[in-house]
């Protein structure tokens, strides 16, 4: 059965957003965003959009990671699987069969 396209995406976005959330929590607990400096350079924004930009930048480290992870669990027979049907192959064969 293969999985939609759509369904793999939020397996990978879902995750990254929570922890999206409760890293965001976390950061701006400890760090007021208008002693942040940017190469020495305090950051001339206000709160709600430091909070904005904190918010995607973890979300998008969460997506890199979490889809990291989903590429990684991917079986030997999906890495290694054939994308285009060859008409020399027999049914039921692999690759290196």
């Amino acid at each position: 059965m293969e999985v939609s396209f759509v369904r793999r995406a939020l397996w990978v976005i879902w995750p990254a957003f929570l922890v999206a959330a409760a890293a965001e929590t976390v950061f701006f607990a400890v760090f007021d965003p208008f002693d942040l400096h940017f190469f020495g350079t305090p950051l001339e924004l206000s709160r709600e959009a430091m909070y904005t930009l904190g918010f995607f930048g973890f979300w998008g480290v969460g997506i890199v990671a979490s889809g990291l992870t989903k590429f990684l669990e991917r079986s030997p027979f999906e890495v290694n699987r054939p994308t285009l049907e060859s008409p020399d192959r027999s049914e039921g064969t692999r690759c290196g069969d």
